[in-house]
């Protein structure tokens, strides 16, 4: 492995019981208390905060198995607020493309970057405080020259005490950590895997790296054979892999300097929107909502987030349009100066696996669709947008 600075990296940014999180972010109150957050229906247990953890409270046990330590402890108890943990990721991710130009959501509460910087600690270490700054939520942090070495730093990250939540696998403590790292805690690897490997003898990720790949191939695959190239350094999962369509589709950029003029706003937005819609049409996919944020200038004053539910899914750019400017509408502050903005589209579907609403405004009847498939058939023969939309402006000061 090369050295921190000079090899490109992953990171692997992960929320800090991501639920819990959000709950103390509304309830500054339950703070440094033990508080659990419940599954749907108050079902079982999803999230549970350090102390919570400390108490023994297990990772989805059922609420009525653990009514007794709740109340023999003390311990704080909410029910579940997706919108409200949607809302708060769409703001963590936001933040995210602030310090990478590649951002690969994972899940709700995790992503990968493309950390391709100098002292990556430090950035890290400066991104973590920001990204606390901005949205209230912790976050721990691991860097890795793979996405697997990433994931494995990010569980070293909240183990290490000393760790300051940023942990860095390089050349220097590589074969150190593999030799102490146990194979059932490897990303990929689970339960029935690891039992077959300690079958084997294989009990660490340093026993696992040394086995010759044919004997790796035939007994794990080549999925097996690809984690374990990951775990010698070797990169073989880039974040634009992706077998299905993304879940999620993003457009955003900072301006060219600050800007208070709504008109101007609104033009960016709608920009995105469009520009988000051509990705949503070419990956045959509906949106169900939309997230619009801004970020204002200077970066400590933070982003806000507006977010518009569809009636029904859709990727008709007119309609998409009309939602990020009453979407902005919810966040716009006069007298106020932006460095960005950005359109997230969410909850997307095959637009194979929905039944439209013959009578919704949103989506496109037939005449409507031939005229998006033109749109995008024209603007595809150009490097540049042939055809555009009025809102989305003409002269784009704002624009990079």
């Amino acid at each position: 492995m090369s050295s921190e600075n000079s090899k490109k990296m992953f990171a692997l940014i992960d929320c800090n019981n991501f639920y819990v999180s959000c709950e103390r972010v509304f309830d500054p109150k339950l703070e440094n208390k033990p508080v659990i957050v419940l599954s749907n229906n108050d079902g079982c247990v999803i999230s549970r905060s350090n102390e919570a953890k400390a108490l023994g409270v297990p990772m989805g046990i059922p609420f009525f198995e653990c009514k007794d330590l709740i109340k023999k402890y003390g311990i704080i108890v909410r029910s579940s607020n997706y919108a409200l943990y949607g809302d708060m990721s769409s703001r963590v991710m936001s933040g995210l493309q602030e310090f990478s130009p590649e951002v690969q959501i994972y899940s709700i509460d995790e992503a990968f970057l493309d950390f391709d910087v100098p002292n990556k600690k430090e950035y890290a270490i400066e991104l973590r405080e920001k990204i606390k700054m901005w949205t209230g939520i912790p976050v721990s942090i691991g860097i890795g020259a793979t996405k697997t070495l990433a994931k494995m730093a990010n569980n070293l990250s909240k183990k290490t005490s000393n760790s300051s939540g940023v942990f860095l696998i390089d050349e220097k403590n590589h074969t150190e950590i593999l030799l102490q790292y146990p194979v059932e805690e490897i990303w990929g690897i689970g339960y029935r895997i690891s039992k077959k490997l300690y079958g084997s003898g294989i009990r660490f990720a340093a026993e696992l790296t040394v086995r010759n790949d044919p004997w790796i191939r035939t007994n794990f695959s080549v999925t097996g054979l690809r984690t374990v190239w990951e775990l010698r350094g070797i990169s073989c999962l880039p974040l634009d892999r992706a077998p299905t369509g993304k879940q999620s589709i993003t457009c955003s950029r900072s301006f060219a300097s600050s800007v208070t003029s709504k008109e101007h706003l609104n033009e960016a937005v709608s920009f995105y929107a469009g520009r988000a819609a051509e990705k949503l049409r070419k990956q045959k996919s509906l949106a169900s909502f939309m997230l619009v944020f801004v970020v204002f200038h200077p970066y400590k004053s933070g982003i806000n987030t507006g977010k518009i539910i569809f009636s029904e899914p859709t990727s008709y750019s007119p309609a998409l349009i009309e939602y990020a400017k009453a979407a902005l509408n919810q966040i716009y502050c006069e007298k106020s100066a932006y460095r960005k903005c950005g359109v997230i589209l969410g909850g997307l579907i095959s637009e194979k696996c929905y039944q439209p609403d013959l009578f919704s405004k949103a989506n496109m009847g037939e005449d409507h669709k031939k005229m998006m498939n033109l749109i995008d058939s024209i603007n595809g023969s150009y490097k540049k947008k042939a055809i555009q939309f009025a809102a989305e402006g003409f002269a784009k000061p704002w624009q990079m």
